[in-house]
């Protein structure tokens, strides 16, 4: 398709650019909302995704790279507590429960931020 064709297509179904910019935000949670469940299904309870080693499964290399994560993200703190910054409403609510399951809800929390909004 060319790119004349791609913006005509664009302007009438998205609307004009100061509306696709107005509406950013609910387009992003409406598609984190339908696509979270999916991805739990897929990767189980992490949304990280790593490369494999040969002989690796999917799982662990998932669990090698939030090892790597959790590592470099505290060292060297001996006690540590982990705030995540999201958007959506419904990933919130997910890791919060998760997080309970886990027994880590006291040290690890979420803050509804518009990441696109935060300071450089």
């Amino acid at each position: 398709m060319d790119q004349s064709r791609y913006e005509k297509y664009h302007g009438c179904y998205c609307g004009d650019e100061e509306g696709r910019k107005a509406n950013y935000i609910d387009m992003v949670n409406k598609y984190y909302d339908l696509v979270t469940s999916f991805y739990e299904f897929g990767w189980g309870e992490s949304f990280h995704f790593a490369h494999r080693w040969k002989g690796e499964s999917l799982r662990e290399s998932i669990k090698r790279h939030e090892h790597f994560l959790s590592c470099f993200t505290t060292w060297p703190a001996t006690s540590t507590s982990v705030t995540s910054l999201n958007n959506n409403e419904y990933q919130i609510s997910r890791g919060t429960e998760l997080n309970r399951i886990a027994g880590v809800d006291k040290t690890c929390n979420f803050v509804k931020v518009v990441v696109c909004s935060l300071p450089d």
